[in-house]
């Protein structure tokens, strides 16, 4: 009766994407795109149409063409609910970025060549590849501990407590990780924290060399 009328093509793109099929309600939005093209439109129901493409797209998981579609969709109408969608959609994009890039033999690779890095006095270069080896496996432990050590070699101890609590929050019977934390706090002239944390080490385990040696020059 009136095949002009976009608001037809979007809401059989809405029913298309209530069965989940993706590709169907992609199609139905193109058709409405496309009867925009050379002749007068309504910006609101253009920028409705591409909103609702994105939206199928990020569903099919493709979120670079989801989040370049929303972008253009804002600059027909620039509406909160699409700026809001669309940032949903490149925060759920980092987070499958980050998952795919999850590799932890490549990780210890990593914190191997920062201990290189390390021993030959390169401390940035070892933070770096501790970086890279913490976004290939977040869960490996030494990586922040040792990270932690090359920011007390850089007298950063803000950045290395942070990397020693995470240890702690992680493993509390970790040793090592008091004795960094300890070091952070003395750094810092917290002598008062850094007591406690070379005792909580010295308890787990009494032949810690570096929490018997960080207590003693605290004291």
């Amino acid at each position: 009766m009136d095949p002009e009328e976009l608001l037809f093509y979007t809401n059989m793109a809405a029913v298309h994407m209530a069965e989940k099929n993706f590709d169907l309600a992609i199609a139905e939005c193109d058709k409405a795109i496309e009867l925009t093209k050379g002749c007068q439109y309504d910006f609101v129901k253009l920028g409705k149409a591409l909103a609702r493409k994105a939206k199928a797209l990020a569903q099919k998981g493709d979120y670079v063409e989801a989040i370049q579609t929303y972008k253009v969709a804002l600059l027909e109408d620039n509406i909160y609910s699409y700026r809001d969608e669309m940032k949903k959609v490149e925060k759920t994009k980092q987070l499958a970025d980050a998952k795919a890039y999850l590799n932890p033999e490549k990780a210890v690779e990593h914190k191997e060549a920062g201990n290189l890095l390390f021993k030959a006095s390169d401390f940035p270069g070892a933070i770096k590849e501790f970086n890279e080896g913490l976004r290939r496996d977040p869960t490996n432990i030494s990586l922040y501990s040792n990270r932690a050590y090359a920011y007390i070699k850089l007298m950063e101890p803000v950045q290395g407590l942070k990397d020693a609590e995470k240890c702690i929050e992680m493993d509390p019977n970790f040793v090592k990780a008091y004795a960094r934390k300890g070091t952070c706090h003395h750094l810092m002239k917290e002598y008062h924290k850094a007591m406690p944390a070379f005792e909580k080490g010295l308890a787990l385990d009494p032949t810690s060399k570096d929490c018997a040696e960080g207590k003693m020059k605290t004291m």
